[in-house]
């Protein structure tokens, strides 16, 4: 599922991962990789910081297995440099996770779909400021009385002031029929949904049903009134750009985003293709458990649906940096870029949350799907990390991780905090 960055911050490792001293654990180091990274990277995984600064440090190991988080994959930004690492398995009994195990990012998918949108924007195929229904062709957002008093527009979607339901999409487990966009827009009715939680083995309920899993995608208050996060709002900006363009929304992603960032390990395909299957990590439970069936799929494809790595999401976040700063309007206009930074309601820009004030600016977003959990910061002068793992408890390994990273590389926010 995805939620919100707030509530984010909430298997065993067989015991040859575990116990391997970190230059082991690290398999699939990256070319051009120094003697100075590593050693950092070895402070890191060994201190890893609890919220409170004076804590005992704790090693990656010890909390991997403590929380069940069978792998972890981070990616370090320093000095427009990429590094990364694997700790762990993909799988419990399976390869070890490398620098190009994928993961699900989850609502980090959020962020690079409103750097598409903003591109259109940019070129004129797109009102930021208008009324979404006026391009919106084969679905509409229902107009109520909400929608008469203020109109849906791109912008409040992609800042979540919109106005709009559904905060996360659950995904479908494995071999349950998935529905097309517009009925996860139209929604089930309550009694499917209430069959839903019940989970039960066979897919009855979806045959009885056969809709989505979750509510409609409507207007429950006026929009650009206040802040409230919606997966459901990303969906329309989902629908919003397939309509304008006329192509899927994988390849068109592809085209923006993902091949101009150098991002060449990611894609927007649910399921992933079968060659990358192989590199595809498996989610896990906080039981330990794996996900029944393996990872869910997404048809929310802007929410929830990329695959991806660390280090493709760092290049991500880079070249946002670059753009933000007016080093590089490859993608985006530094015009562009400083909108979507320019933090509004619940300090969320035009896709992350932004932080800070110059020159200590920054932009981080969170990710939960079934069995995966992602962090992503970026600081305005080109530091941050990205840290991806395979357990439902990983947001919190990855507090820890973060934290680490922000000592040893003296970040001016991060670290832990005095009593």
């Amino acid at each position: 599922m995805t939620l919100n960055v707030g509530r984010i911050a909430l298997l065993v490792i067989i015991g040859s991962i575990a116990t391997l001293p970190a230059s082991r654990a690290q398999d699939g180091a990256l070319p051009g990789s120094n003697g100075d990274f590593e050693q950092r990277m070895q402070r890191i995984v060994d201190g890893l910081r609890a919220a409170t600064a004076g804590a005992p440090p704790m090693t990656l190991a010890d909390r991997m297995n403590a929380l069940h988080v069978p792998g972890v994959s981070i990616a370090v930004v320093h000095g427009g440099v990429v590094e990364a690492r694997g700790f762990g398995v993909a799988a419990v009994g399976g390869p070890p996770v490398l620098p190009e195990t994928l993961f699900q990012a989850a609502s980090i998918s959020k962020p690079v779909t409103a750097v598409a949108a903003l591109t259109l924007a940019q070129a004129g195929e797109l009102d930021l400021d208008g009324d979404v229904n006026l391009s919106l062709k084969s679905w509409k957002i229902p107009a109520n009385s909400f929608t008469d008093r203020s109109k849906v527009t791109l912008r409040r979607l992609l800042n979540h002031s919109a106005g709009i339901t559904v905060p996360y999409f659950p995904g479908y487990p494995a071999g349950a029929p998935v529905p097309s966009l517009d009925d996860v827009l139209n929604g089930a009715p309550l009694w499917c949904r209430d069959l839903n939680r019940f989970e039960p083995s066979a897919h009855d309920w979806f045959a009885l049903c056969a809709l989505a899993n979750t509510a409609p995608v409507v207007v429950d208050h006026e929009p650009g009134v206040r802040f409230e996060y919606s997966s459901g709002g990303y969906t329309i900006v989902q629908k919003l750009l397939i309509d304008v363009t006329g192509k899927p929304f994988p390849t068109l992603l592809e085209e923006l985003v993902l091949k101009p960032f150098g991002m060449t390990h990611s894609s927007f395909l649910q399921p992933p293709r079968k060659n990358d299957a192989p590199m595809a990590a498996t989610p896990y439970r906080a039981t330990g458990q794996p996900v029944p069936g393996g990872p869910h799929i997404y048809p929310e494809l802007a929410a929830a649906g990329l695959w991806t790595t660390p280090t493709d999401v760092a290049h991500f976040a880079l070249g946002v940096v670059r753009a933000w700063t007016g080093r590089d309007a490859s993608v985006l206009s530094q015009t562009t870029a400083i909108q979507m930074l320019t933090p509004g309601l619940g300090n969320y820009g035009l896709g992350p949350i932004v932080l800070g004030v110059a020159p200590h600016r920054r932009f981080l977003h969170a990710g939960v799907n079934d069995g995966f959990v992602s962090l992503m910061t970026m600081h305005e002068n080109g530091d941050g990390a990205v840290i991806m793992t395979n357990g439902d408890q990983g947001g919190q390994l990855a507090d820890e991780i973060m934290r680490s990273i922000a000592t040893e590389y003296d970040w001016p926010d991060g670290q832990p905090k005095a009593h």
